[in-house]
């Protein structure tokens, strides 16, 4: 058991050393002239910039110009229909505030304080255990027999 947790604790050991080493390097093959069919344009790095901010800057505006104008046509014609619809009245609203309330929360909360009193005097009716209850509980589960494995 010993020898097997030496051998586990060095293996962890040359892992994260192995983890902390750079990586090596390898040294590349002599580039091959230019006069070689296979060789690639030489391009420098003002070129590759150049080429970079081009294609971002027809991605930025490819992206934004559509979108917004497609999003202010959308946003204007929900306003021309919104407008169509009738406001509620007053007593519409109050009928909705009081069916809301009638309906029971699905997230576990009280729906309303009649609800809330109602809850409360069936737990004051149920019957709370005893300190000699308890105690008898507490003994039973600290018991061997009711130990985990």
């Amino acid at each position: 058991m010993n020898k097997l947790l030496i051998a586990l604790i060095a293996g962890g050991f040359a892992t994260v050393a192995a983890a902390q080493t750079p990586a090596p390097t390898t040294t590349a093959p002599a580039a091959a002239p230019a006069t070689t069919p296979m060789a690639a344009p030489a391009t420098t790095k003002k070129e590759m910039n150049k080429e970079k901010a081009q294609e971002v800057q027809s991605a930025t505006t490819a992206g934004t110009t559509n979108s917004s104008v497609t999003t202010a046509a959308q946003q204007k014609v929900n306003t021309a229909e919104s407008k169509k619809l009738p406001k509620s009245t007053k007593a519409e609203k109050q009928a909705d505030v009081k069916a809301t309330a009638k309906e029971v929360d699905q997230s576990g909360a009280r729906a309303n304080a009649a609800e809330a009193a109602k809850n409360t005097a069936i737990s004051k009716d149920v019957a709370k255990p005893t300190a000699a209850q308890r105690k008898a509980d507490e003994k039973a589960a600290a018991s061997p027999k009711n130990a985990t494995p």
